[in-house]
């Protein structure tokens, strides 16, 4: 199934979700309930499935990259990171080296 494309974040969010992308991979450390789904601790166990950018039209904060994310273990979620002069340099780089599967 070829995934719907929003205009903005929300939305997508709410869609990825019905399709069991729940979890937020966003968290690390002593904030993640599951040590083995720490993206950044394990980034090497993970799988991006399908990245959606928005822009933000009149103000670049609303400029943001959702990506969602599969553990090997089967546990679907989402990271939101932003782009540009706002992105989080770390969780950029770390996304980078996830592998993206084919078309």
């Amino acid at each position: 199934m070829k995934p719907h494309t929003f205009a903005s974040e929300a939305p997508t969010l709410r869609d990825l979700a019905r399709r069991g992308y729940r979890h937020d991979f966003n968290l690390s450390g002593a904030q993640q309930p599951d040590e083995g789904l720490d993206l950044h601790r394990h980034p090497g166990r993970f799988r991006i499935h399908e990245v959606h950018r928005f822009e933000g039209a009149s103000d670049p904060e609303d400029m943001c990259v959702v990506y969602a994310i599969e553990s090997e273990s089967g546990v679907k979620g989402v990271v939101v990171d932003a782009y540009g002069h706002y992105a989080d340099s770390q969780t950029t780089e770390l996304l980078r080296g996830l592998a993206v599967p084919l078309p």
